[in-house]
């Protein structure tokens, strides 16, 4: 195991959409940047310019640089950033950077491994990204050729570097052919703070999102995008209400499919037993998740799912999409059930089993907690540490 064991270093995070929303890969590098600066290290992240970050700035206590961009249509504030070469060259001059970290393969990275590669620092890089994630709205005729294509760019940007970084087995199974071959790699799960996540009181959170206490809390957290699949939860609660009307349904998070959503709720007749609570504080999350009883990820791509360690931290049993391009149905382990991809019916069955059953709720909830256990992300910060000093030894 390579270790430097006094050795500090400066590493710089390349992250377009840093601190612009609140999508997986932006919370796991901000929470990532945040912990490795409190283990000593000196951490700067590059990111994109935006309407709330116009000006080089902190996020988490770490210092943030923000460039000109270009806003991604339909991405719920993704923009991609485009320093110059120039510029990165004298910012990771100036911050004597060891390593620079690749988030996500968009424009910045480019930028970040031409400067790297001209000063000689060595690059890890992230594996945050599928062809799911972008071309599900595309033609379906059309999709393969697109996934083909964005591989092989992937391919392209990934052999940059030292080493790669995958959050699961199942991203190394699905990417292991996308760097150079040989290429070290390790799997470092994106991990879950156990001190921030856990079992607690909600205050008045029911009262200020207008959620009735009493009811049986179903809780969807993420994007409103198309891999998300929420429409196949709405669908599902019609049976589930019918049977069983004490039920209630909270969607956190924000995306371009809201009005279709809330359209679909209003057609279906169960808008009164649907709360879309839109982009809330990193707080009222956890008191959501605390506030529900039944988790439920119906996603048809994940390549982790960190939304689903926080459900679990925080106690709850899951149900979790069968979805063959995503890690999060291995979550599924005596603490919730699976359901058939986007069949509907299917889920409001799998759900129906902890509606009717409170003793069960409980049990799997309390087998959710202990597995969350395995996901301290202050091991995940000790592995990606280590990740750094093997590229750095040139070393697997």
């Amino acid at each position: 195991m390579a270790k430097f064991p006094n050795k500090k270093l400066n590493i710089a995070m390349i992250c377009d959409p840093i601190g612009n929303n609140k999508s997986g890969v932006v919370v796991s590098t901000l929470r990532f940047g945040k912990l490795l600066k409190e283990r000593g290290h000196n951490v700067i992240f590059i990111g994109a310019r935006s309407k709330e970050h116009k000006e080089h700035t902190y996020h988490n206590g770490v210092k943030a640089y923000h460039y000109r961009s270009l806003p991604i249509p339909k991405s719920n504030g993704w923009n991609l950033a485009f320093p110059t070469v120039k510029e990165l060259t004298k910012i990771f001059k100036e911050e004597k950077i060891d390593v620079v970290h690749i988030l996500l393969p968009m424009s910045g990275a480019i930028i970040a491994i031409k400067a790297a590669k001209k000063l000689g620092i060595k690059i890890v890089a992230h594996s945050h990204s599928q062809p799911e994630n972008l071309f599900m709205e595309m033609p379906k005729i059309i999709q393969p050729t697109l996934g083909r294509i964005w591989n092989r760019y992937l391919m392209w940007i990934y052999g940059k570097a030292e080493s790669l970084i995958y959050p699961t087995e199942m991203a190394r199974s699905l990417l292991q052919n996308l760097g150079k071959k040989n290429q070290p790699s390790a799997v470092i799960s994106n991990g879950i703070d156990l001190k921030e996540f856990q079992s607690k009181s909600i205050g008045d959170f029911n009262e200020r999102f207008n959620v009735q206490k009493e009811k049986v809390k179903l809780l969807f957290v993420g994007r409103l995008f198309p891999e998300k699949s929420v429409d196949t939860l709405i669908k599902a609660l019609p049976e589930i209400v019918k049977k069983h009307q004490n039920t209630h349904l909270m969607i956190v998070g924000a995306g371009h499919l809201r009005q279709k959503l809330e359209k679909l709720a209003s057609n279906l007749g169960i808008t009164k037993h649907i709360t879309f609570l839109g982009l809330v504080s990193e707080e009222d999350k956890i008191h959501a998740y605390n506030a529900s009883d039944i988790f439920v990820l119906p996603s048809l791509a994940e390549l982790e799912g960190m939304v689903v360690l926080e459900a679990m931290a925080c106690g709850k049993p899951i149900i979790v999409s069968d979805a063959k391009m995503s890690a999060s149905r291995y979550f599924v382990n005596d603490n919730g059930f699976l359901f058939r991809t986007q069949d509907h019916e299917d889920l409001a069955r799998q759900i129906l089993k902890l509606v009717d059953d409170a003793p069960l709720r409980e049990k799997f909830g309390k087998n959710s907690f202990e597995k969350s256990k395995n996901y301290d992300i202050h091991r995940s910060v000790e592995s990606l540490e280590e990740a750094y000093y093997s590229a750095l030894k040139g070393k697997n």
